[in-house]
């Protein structure tokens, strides 16, 4: 359970973080990243892939792609690896395996800090920029 929280949460990372960093870098302006929006950093397919050529063949479209795929959907996965990580961690207290507990506590850990800052300002606006 754990490898799928750490691989879906590196994949939000890229195609919405990630995303935004290369969006900012491409406009030259670094403070867009604390005020996302089309108005400073214009449409975030314009941002895709961060080098190299648009094309099928190239896997930084793929990677980007699919990760702002994962960021669009975010309140939907947020709740659904919350919830099997909340099963996953009682599961473990009751085998009492200590070492997957703790990896539990932590990867479930950093969706739910995720999930609350999808949920403020920021985060809806960064939603908003990854949905135009």
């Amino acid at each position: 359970m754990v490898w799928a929280q750490l691989l879906l949460l590196a994949m939000y990372l890229i195609g919405s973080f990630g995303l935004l960093l290369v969006a900012a870098l491409h406009v030259g302006d670094l403070p867009a990243v604390l005020d996302p929006g089309v108005e400073r950093l214009g449409d975030p397919k314009d941002s895709l892939p961060p080098v190299g050529p648009y094309s099928v063949w190239n896997p930084l479209v793929w990677v980007f792609g699919l990760g702002r795929v994962l960021a669009m959907f975010v309140y939907p996965l947020a709740f659904v690896t919350l919830t099997l990580g909340a099963v996953a961690l009682l599961q473990t207290w009751r085998v009492r395996d200590r070492k997957a507990f703790g990896r539990l506590v932590v990867s479930t850990g950093v969706w739910c800090a995720l999930a609350v800052l999808a949920l403020t300002p920021y985060g809806t606006q960064l939603h908003a920029w990854l949905l135009d």
